[in-house]
């Protein structure tokens, strides 16, 4: 069936969720005999449900390139959850816009809870026998999405990571006097991001110490660990992540004055679990110490971006289409690697129901003694940070993309 596209940006950025659109772009114009028009969402599923819908065939050639490189979601983003009864009705506002603008595919580039509104879409659309092929675009740097082997997104996210503990693990050894440093890293209830710190270990320039939530965190025997490196080296570098429980699945960092309220979505927000480490490494080992919070840099820096990564991100939007147009709906690009001496990857559609509302986490046999990691981790990361993406800049200032975002006219 021949009919417009509509592409939409949902959850938390990523430094590659932009390659991930010029796929889209760039794939939808390649398929003319089924796509008339490509529109674009701002913020998210909003953008349908008040018709903030953009012309994404008016955007500059130059610009659109630019998007390779160009980090955070250039459409806006949303976190939203959509109701569970198909009778509310946001369903019914939804299906009048599709009706309207003639979409007839529906792609949807988020994480884990947008994967649930694209399995309630395609439901929804099946259940009003409505023609639309909706398929989801795997993005998130938490790396958590099951059946994928990993995401883009992932491989940019932990390359900035693994840089940058290299960079604090210099600044931390130019002064004689001993110091403790604490880096909290993203990560609620799966440690791929923290883990990432390992990789700046290959040449013995990163943490002394790494603590992921797969592992329940004792706070005594994590004192005892800085103390007996302490000893030894004078100076001691511990990543964590912000996820972090203790054995009875208490987050550390609610023992922090700054622990927030939940999100729309019921999480936790999560944020001060190297304060709270170094509070207790200054009052209990009476040590000088520093708390990092590594924080929005982990998604936005895209001046660190791994090619392999940005490469990625750009088949999995084009693949996306392909999947879309060829009839397929309620499905997410799934990426698998090939097993052979050289990194290479497949693309392939998986259904939405086995993906959507689950997590998943770092196998625990890769954790070494609950603060650090096997040589399986390193093998399985390295290729996700491999080559550097051409970046433009102006006048020393990163050149990245800026869209026009022209409304397109609303129909009546």
């Amino acid at each position: 069936m021949k009919g417009n596209l509509i592409v939409a940006q949902s959850g938390g950025p990523t430094s590659v969720i932009n390659s991930s659109l010029l796929g889209v772009i760039e794939e939808a114009k390649r398929n003319r005999r089924k796509i008339k028009n490509i529109y674009g969402s701002l913020n998210g599923i909003d953008g349908i449900i008040n018709e903030a819908i953009v012309d994404l065939k008016k955007e500059k050639k130059s610009e659109l390139k630019k998007l390779r490189y160009t980090p955070s979601s250039i459409l806006g983003s949303v976190r939203k959850c959509l109701p569970s009864d198909f009778n509310e009705k946001i369903y019914t506002i939804i299906l009048e816009v599709f009706k309207k603008y003639d979409i007839r595919y529906f792609l949807y580039i988020g994480g884990n809870d947008s994967m649930d509104t694209v399995q309630k879409l395609s439901e929804f659309f099946k259940k009003v026998d409505y023609e639309c092929f909706v398929i989801g675009v795997p993005k998130t740097i938490d790396n958590d999405l099951v059946i994928t082997d990993h995401t883009p997104g992932y491989g940019s996210a932990i390359k900035y990571i693994a840089n940058t503990i290299k960079e604090i693990y210099y600044d931390t050894i130019c002064y004689s006097k001993g110091r403790v440093t604490v880096v909290e890293i993203m990560g609620r209830d799966a440690g791929w991001l923290t883990a990432g710190s390992k990789l700046a270990n290959l040449d013995d320039c990163g943490p002394d110490l790494i603590y992921l939530p797969e592992v329940a965190f004792d706070i005594d025997k994590f004192l005892q660990d800085v103390n007996e490196i302490y000893a030894k080296k004078h100076k001691v570098l511990v990543c964590v992540s912000e996820g972090i429980k203790d054995k009875q699945g208490k987050y550390i960092m609610e023992q922090s004055a700054y622990a927030n309220d939940n999100d729309v979505f019921g999480h936790m927000q999560l944020g001060g679990a190297a304060s709270v480490l170094t509070h207790l490494v200054k009052t209990k080992l009476n040590l000088n110490v520093r708390a990092i919070e590594l924080n929005l840099p982990q998604r936005c820096a895209g001046h660190f971006n791994s090619k392999c990564d940005v490469d990625e991100a750009y088949m999995s939007g084009a693949a996306a289409v392909r999947f879309a147009v060829s009839g397929l709906s309620g499905k997410m690009v799934t990426i698998s690697r090939v097993e052979s001496k050289k990194y290479k990857v497949t693309y392939s559609a998986s259904d939405i129901a086995e993906i959507a509302n689950k997590v998943k986490t770092l196998p625990t046999s890769w954790i070494k003694d609950g603060k650090d990691l096997t040589q399986e981790f390193i093998d399985y990361a390295l290729p996700l940070i491999e080559g550097e993406e051409r970046v433009n800049y102006k006048k020393g200032i990163l050149n990245f993309a800026v869209l026009k975002k022209i409304l397109v006219k609303r129909k009546k």
